[in-house]
């Protein structure tokens, strides 16, 4: 693992590597300077309303993501000179950078924000374009809430990296390349070609990590008409979202929710504009100086679903704006599981699926 990352830096310029950092509680997306700050010898219990670390070799994610980099909580979009003569943006240039350990599903969730912000959005243009490596691990073992394999987002990854590597256990690791620096980065590191024992076992193990997701998501394709059958159904999203109560965390750990809302902070000579995260299952997001557009807390379930599975479509050419990570319902501090609602919307009788 050191090799690896001291060959991109040779090569890539000595960036900065950006990736799950070991801390004293929960290991959180930040920059890496050492491999003794990745969590490698950690693992993590992840149930409906429940996290854990425990001893292990397994981390999957925590409640942070790459999003936390790419589209911080909390940016400073402008600033005002202290004469207030002057407005000068507070976007600074992206460091040239490496995603460093991440998920298959972070890495869908940036091609995901890429669709909907790249080049749109300030902030995130610019630190996503100073990303200029990608290193992912793929999941041997996911964690007790994903279903990524549901969703074409894992376990393992196709495309869009440029190395990606698979523990096959605590210390045999089996990489691959996916783009020419990818290429360039493993034949510095002189390894060895994998020997038909050891493909053959990444294999069997991509194969037994599909099959011990738990929670598999419904035929699509007919969720999707369901959901779209059910859309103006009351006493449906009612039913389904009443133990929901409207916290927001779903959608602050969700590694695709990029909404934001502006606050001005004025002070003595001093002005900025701030653009925070907001969560579309919170009160305060429908509500505008002409009333409230989505009241009910029904209504704003309703709309956080529509948009995962037939909205996100619409924005990026045919990417769920869900990727299966899981951190909904492991973050949720009720336990309310996503998928055991999308799996109801097909039992509901009268509607097209």
């Amino acid at each position: 693992m050191k090799k690896l990352m001291l060959e991109f830096k040779k090569l890539l310029g000595d960036p900065v590597f950006l990736g799950y950092k070991r801390g004293s509680t929960i290991p959180v997306f930040d920059e890496i300077r050492s491999i003794s700050e990745l969590p490698l010898e950690i693992s993590d219990v992840q149930k409906p309303g429940k996290y854990e670390i425990v001893e292990g070799f397994r981390f999957r994610h925590s409640h942070s993501s790459p999003k936390w980099y790419l589209l911080p909580p909390e940016q400073v979009i402008l600033t005002i000179s202290p004469s207030y003569d002057a407005i000068d943006s507070g976007v600074s240039e992206g460091r040239r950078a490496v995603l460093f350990g991440v998920k298959p599903c972070d890495l869908k969730a940036i091609a995901v924000l890429d669709k909907i912000l790249l080049d749109k959005h300030p902030v995130y243009t610019a630190k996503r374009r100073g990303i200029v490596g990608v290193v992912v691990e793929e999941c041997m073992e996911p964690g007790g809430t994903c279903f990524c394999a549901s969703v074409n987002s894992g376990p393992i990854v196709e495309s869009g990296f440029d190395v990606a590597y698979a523990r096959l256990d605590k210390e045999t690791l089996l990489l691959k390349p996916g783009s020419d620096i990818g290429r360039q980065v493993l034949k510095s590191m002189g390894l060895e070609r994998a020997s038909s024992e050891y493909t053959e076992l990444y294999k069997q193990m991509v194969g037994r990590a599909i099959d011990s997701m738990k929670r598999k998501l419904p035929d699509l394709e007919r969720a999707q008409r369901a959901l779209r059958g059910l859309a103006s159904s009351q006493e449906f999203w009612e039913e389904i979202s009443k133990k929901c109560i409207g916290c927001g965390n779903c959608n602050y750990v969700c590694p695709t929710c990029f909404c934001t809302e502006f606050i001005d902070r004025v002070g003595e000579n001093h002005a900025e504009r701030v653009a925070t995260w907001i969560g579309c299952l919170t009160y305060t997001y429908g509500l505008v100086a002409g009333g409230h557009f989505r009241k009910q807390l029904y209504m704003r379930y309703r709309h956080y679903t529509l948009h995962k599975f037939l909205y996100y479509p619409l924005q990026t050419g045919g990417l769920l704006g869900c990727v299966g990570c899981g951190r909904c319902i492991t973050w949720c501090p009720i336990g309310l599981d996503l998928i055991e609602n999308l799996s109801r919307v097909l039992k509901v009788k009268n509607v097209e699926a």
